[in-house]
Order: structure tokens, then C-alpha cells, then sequence
């Protein structure tokens, strides 16, 4: 399983890149599992206590799963650390793109406004830059810069042959 995580400044095209990456990646026949970091502390998944899974939660249950016909949704009544969530997805898929989660060492995509952004959110870990600077510049530090609107399939090549097996570094 390969992860990678596309980070960057609010509004800077992390979400587009995200989802066109994703797109992408399915049209080429993989299987493909993503990880949205929620900035908001207030985040819940089933804030109704009318709602069962919400009963669940209150009476103490640490982990809750909604088993459907279509779908199966587990909640754990805690974080989990980045690293325990990303194993739940091995065997599972064949990719895991990565939205805002920062908190462990991947390799990483930069979204932005301005070369500004860029240094605020540079790390060792940066293999490509993409978002709304892929309109004023094609490198920076060495680093190619993909537009996801209109490079899309250069910039999945690009993550193809820049991206290891999660784990083996």
C-alpha cells in the first residue's frame, strides 16, 4: 500500500487536487482509500444521541460501527494515532491519499497561494507543490509543480514513481 498526503494553505486546492488525484488514480485500476484531517474540535461524527450509534457513544461504547447493507462505518470514541488509523486500510487498497494529515512523515504534496505559503509549510518530506501556484510557477527548490486541473495525469505519473510502500523508507 502506498500513502502520501497533500497539504497546504486554506483554499489553496488541497480538496481539488485531493479528488482529481483520487479520480485518477481509480481510472488507472487502483484501489483507492483517502484520510480527510478535520481541523474542527467540535467534529463529530453522529452529534444526534437520537440516533443509535449517538446512543452508543453516550452509554461508554470505545468503538462503534454502523454495519448497513451498503456500507459499514466504525467510530472510535477517541483519536487514533495516524500511523494505527493507516493500518486499518492495509490489504484494503492499493493507495491511500491523504488530506491535511501532518502529524506523521509521508510523503508530501504543497498546496498554495504564494511562495510565501510554500516556506510555511516546506519539510523534508515535499516531493511536488500543486494548487493554485501551479498558475505562476512549474518549480520551486527543485520541486515540479503540477496543476490538478490541467496536469493531472503528469502528476499521477509523477506520484506513481515518487511514492514507496507505506512503512519501507
Amino acid at each position: 500500500m502506498k500513502v502520501f498526503t497533500i497539504c497546504g494553505i486554506t483554499n489553496s486546492g488541497k480538496t481539488t487536487t485531493t479528488e482529481r488525484v483520487i479520480a485518477e488514480l481509480i481510472a488507472r485500476g487502483y484501489k483507492v482509500g483517502s484520510v480527510k484531517h478535520i481541523h474542527c474540535d467540535k467534529f463529530k461524527m453522529d452529534p444526534d444521541v437520537k440516533e443509535d450509534t449517538g446512543r452508543h457513544r453516550i452509554a461508554g461504547s470505545q468503538i462503534i460501527t454502523a454495519h448497513a447493507r451498503r456500507e459499514t462505518s466504525v467510530m472510535f470514541a477517541r483519536r487514533l494515532p495516524t500511523d494505527k488509523l493507516l493500518s486499518l486500510y492495509q490489504g484494503e487498497v492499493d493507495w491511500v491519499v491523504c488530506e491535511g494529515v501532518s502529524d506523521i512523515p509521508l510523503p508530501t504534496i504543497v498546496t498554495a497561494h504564494k511562495e510565501e505559503d510554500l516556506v510555511q509549510k516546506w519539510n523534508n518530506h515535499v516531493f511536488c507543490i500543486s494548487g493554485v501556484i501551479s498558475f505562476a510557477m512549474t518549480e520551486y527548490r527543485g520541486k515540479p509543480v503540477f496543476s490538478a486541473k490541467r496536469d493531472i495525469v503528469q502528476l499521477v505519473d509523477f506520484i506513481e514513481n515518487n511514492v514507496g510502500e507505506w512503512g519501507k523508507h
